[in-house]
């Protein structure tokens, strides 16, 4: 592939673009054609389906604005003196902040290749051709590949805590550390979900933490950590009211906050920029609730993932939201309803929250262990599905989810039998839209609604 700029830059240059959109947008201006005239194609396509909500528009300024600053300080952390680390999505990003340290959440960059000109497929690809099977998971294949490029800078450190929920992650850490040459810390996830579990990880992430003093050069100081904590039991609080208006029907919530959701509570839990971003986002839901704002021209139906979304195109949300009448309640990697909050007393009952924390992220908490088990999968849907009131449930899943393929048809009959919730199994990759095309999915998700009585208005 040709040689790209800095992929940092360039995602720094386009969140700072995104969050200058002006609250009032006229979208025959000069301004906004020039500015359109200047994406690519498939970038100016999710531009327009999400600027058209000034609700929408509103939460995606302070979105981008906050994921500007934060790519920034990834960029410009080793001219700081600062160490950077790669994470993965279950590895939730607080002690790092605490330690003034850079967390870097890996699904997290590999998604946001979307912003770039060229676009995920060319690094999913050349980490393939250097050594990569082609079944590694693509929500960190992107990465790879970038480093492969150069496009991207190695990290100082590694910290990986997927075992079990998300092994082709682990494997992908490792691979990583070995071939670019990466100091790599992992902590060893328990198969069950019980009190001795929970002490057991709270005593592998005080050692980590240990380790993490000593590259960063920083000892960690209680009053900091207390600060960073608190950011982050805000955050989840007005998160956690944002999903309580989602259980109205009509859920009032934009379809979109859920893509910026997940992607703040991934790299920014623990700074004022997640709190600005969740302030917005509950404003914004409940003026609509308020005023009966919600899917347009009603709410036909009521659509869960039951395992992760689709992230190459993010203009189905408003294609749901605007057209077909259908309220994205939410997908399992932003199952939070179970993450616990920060007892804030001392140092030992911080650290032992946020190791709770970790142990309840999404896939760590419902894939660790047996899917039947309390916090399994199946438990956990069949919570979801019922205090959410989904009226449907969609399964896509890559090729390196075995854990989750095997179990799938097991899980759907528990569904469908408990609950009554048709489900449908897609076969799709998150993020390369090479095995399924957005067309061809919306034509899959057009066809399975026909069959609900309730798309139809029927009861």
């Amino acid at each position: 592939m040709s040689i790209q700029p800095n992929a940092l830059e360039r995602m720094v240059a386009a969140f700072q673009m995104g969050s200058a959109i002006p609250e009032e947008l006229d979208f025959e201006s000069p301004d906004v054609k020039l500015l359109l005239d200047s994406l690519p194609e498939r970038r100016r396509a999710m531009f327009i389906t999400m600027a058209k909500d000034p609700d929408v528009r509103m939460i995606s300024n302070v979105f981008n604005r906050g994921m500007g600053n934060y790519w920034e300080s990834v960029l410009t952390a080793k001219d700081k003196g600062k160490k950077v680390v790669f994470i993965p999505f279950n590895f939730s990003p607080e002690i790092f902040y605490a330690l003034d340290m850079v967390p870097v959440g890996v699904e997290v960059l590999d998604t946001m290749t979307m912003t770039l000109e060229e676009g995920i497929s060319p690094y999913l690809d050349l980490s393939i051709e250097k050594g990569l099977p082609e079944t590694m998971c693509s929500a960190q294949r992107a990465v790879v590949g970038m480093l492969e490029a150069g496009v991207l800078g190695k990290p100082d450190l590694l910290v990986n805590g997927a075992l079990g929920g998300c092994d082709p992650n682990t494997k992908i850490f490792e691979y990583m550390g070995e071939k670019f040459d990466i100091p790599t810390l992992f902590i060893d996830v328990p198969y069950y979900h019980d009190k001795r579990s929970f002490q057991y990880y709270e005593q592998g992430f005080k050692e980590v933490v240990k380790i993490l003093e000593e590259v960063s050069g920083n000892k960690l100081d209680e009053d900091r950590l207390r600060e960073v904590c608190s950011l982050s039991n805000k955050a989840n609080e007005l998160a956690m009211e944002i999903s309580d208006l989602k259980r109205h029907v009509p859920n009032p919530v934009p379809n979109y906050y859920n893509m910026n959701h997940l992607a703040t509570r991934l790299t920014k839990l623990g700074t004022q920029d997640a709190v600005d971003f969740y302030q917005i986002a509950y404003d914004r839901s409940l003026d609509r609730f308020k005023k009966g704002k919600h899917v347009l021209p009603e709410e036909r139906l009521r659509f869960m993932f039951m395992y992760t979304g689709i992230y190459f195109d993010n203009s189905f949300h408003a294609w749901f939201q605007e057209e077909k009448g259908i309220s994205y309640i939410m997908d399992m990697l932003i199952f939070s309803d179970h993450v616990p909050y920060l007892d804030l007393r001392n140092t030992d009952t911080m650290l032992a929250g946020l190791a709770a924390v970790n142990m309840n992220l999404p896939m760590t908490r419902q894939l660790k262990g047996k899917n039947s088990f309390h916090g399994g999968w199946i438990s956990d849907l069949l919570y979801y599905i019922e205090k959410y009131k989904a009226d449907c449930v969609v399964f896509t899943g890559h090729t390196a989810c075995k854990q989750v393929w095997g179990v799938y048809r097991m899980v759907a009959d528990r569904i469908q039998k408990e609950l009554g919730t048709p489900t449908l199994r897609m076969e799709a990759d998150g993020w390369d839209s090479r095995t399924t095309s957005m067309e061809v999915l919306k034509e899959q998700w057009e066809e399975f609604f026909e069959t609900i009585p309730k798309y139809h208005g029927e009861n």
